[in-house]
Order: structure tokens, then sequence, then C-alpha cells
């Protein structure tokens, strides 16, 4: 494999970077450290809301491109370089066509915080560690004074099979991607992280054939669609494997260390 021409690298989180515990192997900030004296960029892509990649991320918070929300909130250092903001109507619809559903609940992600409706407190502890602002609020009915970026639905039995039947029509006007097994997100057309990545790339003026990329579920087809590198975990969705060109270890082996590290050996020969 010839890296010499890479210049950007993006990695997906959970099943991904992180291992199945939510920890990340401290050796990554090592390996960071050699991939900054190289030149090549480095993004986090992820569901999950910004203040939760914050938290993995402090060290080097100043220095890496986030693209938090599937897409929906793009920001490095501290600022908001893109937000792809939902009409707060088709969130009253879905919250219609969900309410019926058995074992299922849905969750707001804004710019200010992340919303559930009141009478979820078990809800709310599960998804405490990936939106640490939070606020609970009366109904979805209610006009929210935030920019809601994505609406992130849960079902513990299976999202694929019991919540994309009931919302796959919307995806003529919207995104609607199974991101997880028990997950199903809903943001703007123009919101995944294949399109966060093609507007982290033209800032940096790094093309595709230059990027290279991590993942392991649905939601992660669009930005390994515009990185050449492409690597599925061997862990990851049958069919993002079937997309994607190259495949590494799972993310309890550290997969995506150890091709950082053969990047790493190579461009230092």
């Amino acid at each position: 494999m010839d890296y010499s021409k890479l210049k950007l690298v993006v990695t997906d989180m959970d099943g991904t970077l992180l291992h199945s515990d939510y920890t990340l192997n401290q050796e990554f900030f090592t390996i960071y450290e050699k991939l900054k004296k190289l030149d090549i960029k480095f993004v986090v892509a992820s569901g999950r809301q910004y203040e939760s990649l914050l938290g993995v991320f402090e060290k080097i918070k100043n220095e890496i491109y986030f693209i938090a929300e599937n897409g929906g909130n793009v920001v490095h250092r501290g600022k908001q370089l893109f937000i792809h903001e939902l009409d707060q109507n088709v969130i009253h619809e879905v919250a219609q066509l969900i309410r019926p559903l058995p074992d299922t609940q849905m969750l707001l992600c804004g710019i200010k915080s992340a919303y559930i409706e009141e009478g979820f407190s078990e809800f709310e502890k599960q998804i405490a560690p990936y939106y640490p602002k939070r606020k609970i609020i009366s109904s979805f009915q209610e006009p929210i004074d935030d920019q809601i970026v994505k609406m992130a639905i849960y079902n513990s039995v299976g999202s694929e099979e019991n919540i994309l039947p009931y919302v796959k029509h919307l995806s003529e006007n919207y995104q609607v991607v199974v991101s997880g097994k028990f997950w199903l997100d809903i943001s703007v057309k123009n919101a995944d992280k294949g399109f966060a990545l093609k507007e982290v790339q033209e800032i940096l003026n790094i093309s595709k054939a230059e990027t290279m990329a991590f993942g392991d579920f649905l939601n992660d087809i669009g930005m390994m669609q515009e990185s050449y590198f492409s690597y599925a975990m061997k862990n990851a969705h049958p069919k993002l494997q079937k997309i994607s060109k190259f495949k590494t270890d799972s993310n309890d082996e550290d997969g995506v260390l150890n091709i950082l590290k053969e990047v790493i050996a190579q461009r230092e020969r």
C-alpha cells in the first residue's frame, strides 16, 4: 500500500476508534503527534454531541476538526464552521410517527443542548455519555429555542427492523440513516459524514485521493465514499464492508491505530 499522498485521516468513534467499553487506547495521542509531524490532518466524525467528543480529545481540541451529530455540526477550534438545521415542523411529524411504536424513544440534537421528553429517566441515563449537555422538555410539540440538527431515534430491539419501515418515506427530502444496531438518525438532506467531510476537505484543499477513513456502521458510508483509503472495521456492518476498499482489525484490536502505525512507518522511512 502506498500512503505517500495521504494528507487527512477521518475516523468514526463508537465501534471504530473506541473499544467496546467506550475507552480510547491512550497510545492514540503518541500516534497523533507523529501524524502531525508528517502534516497529516485528523478529523473525528461521530453521531455524538460535540461536547462528548471534547471530553475524549481535550488535549488536542484546538488542533483537530470535529464532525459531530453525523455531520449536522462541524467545529474547529471551538467555532461552528457548518450547521445543518432541521425545520422544526418535521420534528413534530416524526414525533407523531414514532410515538405509537413500542420500545422506542427519540432524542433531539441541538447546538445548545440535546432534548428528551419527560418520563424517560432510564433513557436519559443511557444517553448521558454521548450527550453531556441535555435538557428534559414536556413535549416535542413545543417550539425549541435552538438549532436542531438531528433526530436520533432509539429502539431497544433493533432500529433497522423496528424504526426504518415507519420513517423511510422521509428519505426523499431528508437524510434517514441507520446509525447503529439500536439507532436511526434523521437530518437535513446534505447533513451526513460524507457531506461534512467534503466541506472540511475543501477548507484544507485536500482531495478524496489524499483521504483515509475508518468506520463500522451505515452512517459512515458517506465518508467512505469521499475517501480513497476507506477502511471498514472487522466488526463493521456487512453493507459497509462491501462498499469499503479495505478492511482492518476490530475496534477492540485497535484496527485504526494498527493502520496508522503502518502509515507512519512507511512515511518515516
